[in-house]
């Protein structure tokens, strides 16, 4: 488990700019045993304003990761989006708790409800509605970088 935790970590330091190589613009998360999803990071503040916007379909196995600088409670809005996602609220490479978010149309983000992480969360894990079916609070969660 300590193990992990400095694996998830280091890509973590690596995806916030502490290390000198560019961070990985992908990654696959292990949602618990073998259920993985090759995900877009969303590290910067402008990719985690845009998220998923725009999209009309999401591949099964595939989302976007948001990794924030340190845990606090988290807001997300569906400003743009035409299709349900699931996400997973997570800390310390642990799932808080998961929801499916309706999709907002409208492009103004004021317009659209907010979900709020049910307690401090560092990483967001947004996939296609459904996907995340089954999956309780306390799941493991292992990040590691996407290898071609």
């Amino acid at each position: 488990m300590k193990a992990r935790i400095a694996a998830v970590a280091a890509l973590v330091a690596v995806l916030t700019g502490c290390a000198a190589t560019p961070a990985p613009s992908s990654a696959v998360v292990d949602v618990g045993t073998g259920l993985e999803f090759r995900v877009h990071l969303a590290s910067t503040p402008d990719q985690q304003r845009d998220g998923l916007s725009g999209r009309h379909e999401l591949s099964e196995g595939t989302g976007m990761l948001f990794t924030f600088d340190g845990p606090a409670e988290r807001q997300v809005w569906m400003a743009g989006m035409e299709i349900s996602l699931d996400v997973a609220w997570i800390l310390d490479g642990q799932v808080l708790a998961v929801e499916t978010l309706n999709p907002c149309t409208t492009e103004t983000e004021d317009e659209c409800p907010r979900w709020t992480s049910p307690g401090d969360a560092d990483t967001l894990l947004e996939v296609p509605a459904g996907a995340l079916d089954g999956i309780e609070p306390g799941t493991t969660v292992t990040i590691r970088e996407d290898t071609p």
